[in-house]
């Protein structure tokens, strides 16, 4: 079994072996990781260098509390917050140590009072200076919270939500859905509280925004992040259930989106949510009859790049669920397209078994599908494949 210490007791090691065996700090350091390491200790959520600050205290620390006593003044100077809140975003992107660190200092709730008494003001008063704070306190939450969901709580929902239903400034609703995105990240109970909380409303409306594609990726991005079923604390998750609704709010709009968006990030991105919320027959009849087919074929025939390759044949198989758009896609000539993939990508195992995974899709109770592959040469590119 795995042990596991806190920082103060890594800490206490490594300032022993300094003042009792004189060693450096680096020689100190490498000793206790190798004492701890001997005894099984699991590290990966301790800072493991000797940085610190005034009066023998992490940099992490310091920071924390200059936070904290520029919180308690109501007067506080605003590009001293910036300052420290940018010290404070660097070390969290350090590592996972770093923001453990930071949120045991309770770094959570001083940037939640921070936000709150800011995004008050900006909302009587929308002003360049307020916006920029908020963007700032809200890039340090996203930081803070990576790989670390367990710190949102119901206040951080109603920020979320009051966020996206009262601001319009797109630089703060990215930041925002940015924050949403990590909550979401491997937390079960995190996404069905901000999903009852009717976000997916939010994000269709978003959506309609359609000339900031950096907002439209960041919809996109929470989306997806809703549907997925990655928390392994939960054993039964509602992701069918939110991909569902948000099928029915975002599905459409996105095929339309995609429509008029066909370079290189704005297809992989499209291309990979439609696929997520396909979990109907009836969502793949939808998007069928906006255009999907000759949609995928025209971006098939655009583009050539990897990524863009996988997600179309995921969505391609997704939608041969529904045999009725399976005949469609036939009909559109996809069926070559599928095969060239196999030869132009057969080198990328995960493109080649995507593409596999097309044929067989669309080749299921279709016989005159499968006449149709092999006379495209299908069989040759998956022999060729399976030699390789």
């Amino acid at each position: 079994m795995v042990r596991v210490i806190t920082q103060e007791t890594y800490d206490d090691v490594v300032k022993e072996n300094i003042e009792e065996f004189d060693m450096s700090p680096e020689e100190a350091v490498k000793e206790a990781i190798a004492q701890f390491q001997a005894q099984g200790v699991d590290l990966s959520n301790i800072i493991k260098d000797m940085v610190l600050g005034s009066g023998e205290e992490h940099v992490v620390t310091t920071t924390v509390n200059k936070l904290r006593d520029l919180c308690s003044n109501p007067e506080y100077d605003d590009e001293m917050v910036l300052q420290e809140l940018a010290a404070l975003k660097t070390e969290c992107n350090k590592d996972i140590a770093h923001r453990v660190k930071a949120g045991k200092e309770g770094a959570y709730t001083i940037l939640l009072d921070f936000l709150e008494a800011r995004l008050k003001v900006y909302l009587q008063n929308e002003n360049e200076t307020s916006g920029r704070f908020i963007i700032s306190v809200l890039n340090t939450l996203t930081s803070l919270m990576d790989t670390q969901p367990d710190l949102l709580d119901a206040r951080g929902i109603d920020l979320i939500k009051s966020l996206l239903d009262n601001v319009k400034n797109g630089d703060i609703l990215i930041a925002t859905l940015k924050w949403t995105s990590n909550c979401c990240t491997k937390h079960e109970m995190n996404r069905q509280r901000l999903f009852a909380k009717k976000i997916a409303d939010n994000l269709q409306l978003l959506l309609k925004q359609k000339n900031n594609i950096k907002l439209a990726v960041a919809v996109m991005q929470v989306a997806r992040k809703f549907n997925l079923d990655d928390d392994v604390r939960v054993e039964f998750g509602k992701a069918h259930e939110h991909a569902k609704e948000l099928a029915i709010k975002l599905v459409l709009p996105i095929t339309d989106y995609l429509k008029d968006n066909l370079d290189e990030d704005k297809v992989a991105e499209c291309l990979k949510t439609i696929a997520s919320l396909l979990v109907r027959n009836e969502f793949c009849s939808m998007v069928a009859d906006a255009g999907i087919c000759a949609l995928l074929l025209t971006i098939l025939l655009k583009h050539n790049r990897e990524d863009i390759m996988q997600q179309a044949c995921k969505l391609i198989t997704a939608l041969a669920g529904n045999d009725n758009v399976k005949r469609k896609l036939m009909q559109v000539d996809i069926a070559p397209i599928v095969v060239s993939i196999l030869y132009r990508h057969g080198n990328n195992a995960k493109t080649a078994a995507l593409a596999l995974k097309c044929i067989s899709s669309l080749t299921l109770r279709e016989a005159p599908h499968a006449i149709t592959f092999f006379s495209c040469g299908a069989a040759d590119a998956v022999v060729r494949f399976a030699a390789d």
